[in-house]
């Protein structure tokens, strides 16, 4: 019997069998929010683009207060944002909004809060405006202040998102080169999976995962049902190894009569089998099939959650461009009151399904068992624990998927 592995060390051998997909050119406005740059972006603009004013309010020569105020200029014009800037001569204002352009001048300006102002309530444009103080600041956003043309807008590594987007952007970026998320397909096994059969099991962990994808951001993932059956299941590997990055097996890899995954793997060659000292989740495996990646989970429902959340979650992160993960303390989580005692488990980490409660920052777990998928309805993570006990409002740490 293969020896046992921690959930590190697994883990750990996980990070090591995959790497990073080849990495691709996409537009900055279609890029995916898993994918990982692959490459420093460089700006082709400046950021701010032009000097602008970060407030409504009325542009004047710092050289142009005298005395300890208040202040009446005549106004000289308007600049609304997406104006040209219009010249400030001596002894006159400009009304600037937000973002509108100022001239640029060695001169000091100074854009004086229109809070600060006796400016009409109406929003019209007045003839003067009087300054009842001034600003502890300029307000003024100088061009280029953030990020000069040539600069490293985002560097290599950077997960892409929503503020990625905006950015790449702003700074000019057309496309940039990302390693791509990896398409995924779930396969599911076993003869009992037929909710026609009254000794049957509807078939939920299949769309439980691709759910868990999407969430996650795969949305190339799909979902295939395999029988028991050695020449079936090597058809249906054959067939979606084509056309995907990894494959998510699901059951038939436990010491069963019928544990078709198993036995397969074992007479393709190049899969490894053994006991993760978790629970839920003892059973695990990998390999790959014609080249393509394969993780092995188990088929209680809960074991194959809580193993996405643990394995499968980081493998896909890493294809898609993130760094190596080490152990499970590295993954995205949150540290929050447990809502009850656990008592830990010699040699064996538990792993408990938990609901965050965000008013009161709590961690509310409960037993289950691994074939108990009610326990997985508006989970939020994962809270692991080793080798020591938690009391009822201790700190742990919940492992969190939704990030």
């Amino acid at each position: 019997m293969a020896p046992k592995r921690t959930v590190d060390q697994y883990l750990s051998l996980l990070m090591e069998k995959v790497s990073p997909l080849p990495p691709r050119s996409i537009a900055s406005s279609e890029v995916e929010f898993l994918s990982h740059l692959a490459h420093n972006a460089i700006a082709r603009l400046s950021l701010p683009r032009f000097s602008n004013s970060g407030v409504d309010g009325y542009a004047i020569l710092a050289q142009d207060i005298h005395g300890s105020g208040p202040w009446t200029f005549l106004v000289g014009g308007d600049t609304p944002a997406g104006g040209a800037p219009v010249a400030i001569n001596n002894g006159k204002a400009i009304r600037v909004m937000t973002g509108g352009p100022v001239p640029t001048t060695d001169r000091d300006l100074i854009v004086v809060p229109v809070e600060l102002t006796n400016a009409p309530a109406d929003h019209s444009l007045p003839e003067t405006i009087t300054i009842n103080a001034l600003p502890e600041k300029g307000n003024i956003r100088v061009r280029g202040e953030h990020v000069q043309p040539g600069d490293i807008a985002i560097p290599a590594g950077t997960a892409l998102d929503a503020g990625a987007v905006a950015t790449l952007i702003s700074a000019g970026i057309d496309e940039v080169s990302a390693h791509p998320v990896p398409r995924v397909a779930v396969v599911t096994t076993g003869d009992e999976i037929d909710p026609d059969n009254p000794w049957g099991i509807p078939n939920s962990n299949g769309p439980m995962l691709v759910a868990e994808l999407q969430r996650l951001g795969v949305h190339q993932a799909r979902h295939i049902h395999s029988s028991d059956d050695d020449a079936t299941l090597a058809a249906t590997l054959d067939q979606v190894s084509q056309d995907v990055d990894l494959i998510i097996t699901v059951g038939g890899i436990s010491a069963g009569a019928f544990d078709v995954v198993k036995s397969l793997g074992v007479t393709h060659g190049g899969f490894d089998f053994f006991p993760v000292a978790l629970r839920p989740g003892k059973p695990q495996g990998h390999g790959t099939w014609n080249g393509t990646h394969v993780l092995c989970l188990p088929g209680n429902p809960v074991a194959a959650w809580v193993s996405f959340q643990l394995f499968v979650m980081p493998v896909i992160r890493r294809m898609a461009g993130a760094r190596k993960v080490a152990s499970i303390s590295n993954l995205p989580g949150v540290m929050l009151r447990s809502n009850r005692a656990v008592v830990a488990r010699e040699g064996t980490a538990q792993a408990l399904v938990v609901r965050i409660d965000w008013a009161n920052q709590t961690a509310e777990s409960w037993a289950h068992r691994s074939h108990m998928v009610g326990a997985l309805a508006g989970s939020d993570g994962v809270i692991v624990v080793g080798d020591e006990s938690v009391a009822e409002g201790d700190l742990v740490r919940v492992i969190v998927g939704r990030v």
